[in-house]
């Protein structure tokens, strides 16, 4: 028997060993009936479910599965017998983990996650979709030092890649001044070697959830996860056996391994880098991830999409704008070449240093922008990137826009020299790195006179009316074409996204304008033409063109499309949709529920046991994925009742959806308060006398 065969079975027997330990303490203590789940998840144990087709649902199936695995050890010397033990050492980590989650509800602590929700993995899934998060590096073990442990954490952050911890370096990266959570890309899992396998069965979910493969399909699975996601390791520390067991299993499954130790390496599988400034681009390159670094604007701050959606609390803050607080609006014009000044930046008011510290003030930025390929209906979509732009500098916070705009500046970046100025000089450095072919000039006016906010405020008011008029007049009709975007096809890839004037992307990121804006720029890019053909059903929304597209779009799979119907032949969904509608046939009425709402909806089941049901790019009657703004829609589900057949929604969606639910139909509508059930949905559309057909 080799060395690295007699290590990575030793590794392995060390893993099972672990398993066992823990799951026989669940036995003795919460007897065999008892239990057994990860939070909020609808794959039960994912990786146990998707290798084996096992649902681990109480603490026998706990003995059950570590019985079988412990029955598949191999003995012999070759290189698909160590790959077998390493992927059992996995699966028995995920039995530790599921013991370890029956004995504690909560076994992690601050700053550790331990297992990612679904939930919280959509959110993370519609980043790698649209590509804003290029990949997944997994680092687990203990960096040389502190400061290597930071430079490699900055590291992923400055390359947009979400990186999930485990083992030393979570501490190290911390004692190193690195800031974890969403927002930064860094998720700590835990300092258990067991909390490897939370980073495992997210890569593992996402082919349950995007790619349809039926659980227990293992080498299918393993295709999916080594062709289509976009992950690696990277093994930090001495590979003692338990490591080395694990990381044949990440092999195994199709995640290459990266290490800072002196190996013998296998070509495309384990690389050897003791210099850490190769361990992330050397993943990157198995994998075939492509990082962009982000053109920095000349600011004092730092600059990343790390620090988007990062808050500012009062206290934090230097001064805000807007939010209700104060008067406050931006606004994107085009103008003519000559009316601008490129790359001008004009503060007229005070700026910060004469501002008072933690008080609100007004602000209203003008951005005007011209180009040869430029059309006026581009304003709005260049607008809207402004949210993103000023996001993603250190000690900024921007939400919302037009004229409810809300902008907080912290102290620590005013202590860093940032000033007014710079918002403009943010803004123009973005626009003109984004959006190359469209913008040629750009000139920011930004002003803090309350007075000059006032009058000017009146003016963008009339912009916003006008041209919502020219939005509201685009309809399927009316347009030449249609957008398909491909970004989820990643993961899906039998889906095909269509996007119309009356049907927002399924993510809700991408209207028939910003598609037409993104083909406009990049005709190869993700958004394509889908021209309408000969409309087949006015009612259900078929286009014989669109039916052409999709067929094509969806590798010869997808051959109808329905885009106003959930029945016959419903859009395919990826899995990044915002909402999914459901029919409930004991009512003859559908119902919606939203990514937000936990726990289970009228029907019993949650948003991610639906989302299985409606994701991968299935057609799944009766279950459609959506994005929220297509409720805002006239053609909203028109061929299958519209508003009159939606009998539940969630409470916060419900008041959300006020001024587009008819009114006679509000009050009709069950919530979580009126229904948790179907009998008591039955029992509510008796009360308010509502009779559906």
């Amino acid at each position: 028997m080799t060395e690295s065969a007699g290590r990575v079975l030793e590794g392995t027997m060390k893993a099972l060993s672990m398993a066992s330990t823990l799951v026989e303490e669940a036995c003795n203590r919460l007897g065999r009936e008892s239990s057994v789940s990860f939070p909020e998840t609808n794959y039960s144990l994912p990786m146990i479910y998707a290798l084996l087709g096992t649902r681990v649902d109480k603490v026998d199936d706990l003995v059950r599965v570590l019985s079988t695995i412990k029955g598949g050890v191999k003995k012999e010397i070759t290189n698909e017998d160590m790959l077998s033990n390493g992927m059992i050492a996995l699966i028995a980590f995920e039995l530790t983990e599921g013991a370890r989650y029956a004995l504690e509800k909560e076994p992690y602590k601050d700053p550790y996650v331990g297992f990612i929700t679904d939930a919280l993995f959509r959110r993370v899934s519609l980043g790698l979709a649209d590509g804003t998060i290029p990949g997944i590096v997994v680092v687990r073990g203990e960096a040389g030092d502190e400061h290597l442990a930071a430079q490699l954490g900055r590291e992923i952050r400055s390359r947009n890649l979400l990186g999930l911890l485990s083992g030393g370096v979570i501490d190290q990266m911390q004692k190193g001044g690195v800031a974890f959570g969403l927002d930064q890309n860094l998720i700590p899992l835990g300092d258990e070697p067991s909390s490897l396998i939370h980073a495992v069965n997210l890569a593992v979910r996402a082919s349950l959830m995007f790619g349809s493969i039926e659980p227990g399909k293992k080498n299918e699975l393993t295709r999916y996860l080594k062709d289509r996601i976009p992950a690696f390791v990277v093994s930090l520390g001495k590979l003692d056996d338990l490591t080395l067991a694990t990381g044949f299993g990440a092999i195994a499954l199709g995640l290459p391994v990266v290490t800072d130790q002196i190996v013998a390496e296998i070509p495309n599988s384990l690389l050897s880098r003791p210099d850490y400034r190769m361990l992330l681009s050397s993943g990157c390159t198995l994998k075939k991830i492509r990082t962009k670094v982000i053109v920095k604007p000349p600011i004092p701050v730092d600059y990343s999409s790390a620090y988007e959606g990062k808050s500012i609390r009062k206290e934090e803050m230097y001064g805000e704008f807007g939010g209700g607080r104060s008067v406050a609006f931006e606004l994107v014009r085009k103008r003519s070449p000559e009316e601008i000044v490129d790359g001008a930046v004009k503060v007229l008011g005070p700026d910060l240093a004469d501002m008072s510290e933690g008080k609100a003030h007004a602000l209203g930025i003008t951005v005007d922008v011209a180009g040869a390929r430029l059309e006026k209906d581009f304003e709005p979509v260049l607008e809207r990137r402004l949210h993103q732009f000023l996001n993603r500098a250190e000690g900024v916070m921007h939400l919302a826009s037009r004229d409810i705009v809300w902008i907080r500046i912290s102290k620590e970046a005013f202590k860093k020299g940032f000033q007014i100025l710079n918002l403009g000089d943010i803004i123009v450095t973005m626009l003109r790195a984004t959006f190359p072919a469209l913008v040629d000039k750009v000139q920011v006016t930004i002003l803090t006179d309350e007075k000059k906010v006032q009058e000017s405020i009146l003016e963008a008011k009339r912009f916003y009316v006008e041209r919502d008029g020219r939005m509201m007049e685009l309809t399927e009709d009316n347009v030449d074409a249609f957008y398909g975007c491909a970004l989820c096809q990643s993961f899906a890839p039998v889906h095909a996204c269509v996007i119309t004037p009356e049907r927002i992307s399924l993510c809700g990121a991408t209207t028939w304008i910003d598609a037409k804006v993104s083909h406009s720029i990049d005709p190869q890019g993700p958004n394509f033409l889908v021209p309408k053909g000969k409309c087949l059903d006015p009612v259900k929304g078929e286009w014989e063109g669109v039916n052409k597209k999709v067929y094509e779009r969806s590798h010869n799979t997808v051959e109808r499309v329905f885009l106003h119907s959930m029945f016959g032949y419903p859009h395919t969904s990826c899995g990044c949709f915002e909402a999914i509608v459901f029919y409930i046939p004991e009512v003859s009425g559908m119902g919606v529920v939203d990514r937000e709402f936990k726990g289970p909806t009228v029907n019993g089941m949650s948003f991610s046991s639906m989302a299985g049901l409606a994701g991968g790019g299935r057609q799944t009657e009766g279950f459609l994925g959506i994005g929220v703004n297509y409720m805002r829609s006239r053609k909203f589900l028109q061929a299958d009742g519209g508003w009159k057949k939606i009998v539940w929604l969630p409470r916060k969606m419900k008041e959300a959806m006020r001024e587009v639910i008819p009114t006679e139909l509000y009050g009709k509508i069950a919530t979580e308060e009126n229904a948790k059930n179907l009998e008591e949905l039955k029992h509510f559309l008796e009360d308010v006398n509502r009779i559906m057909n």
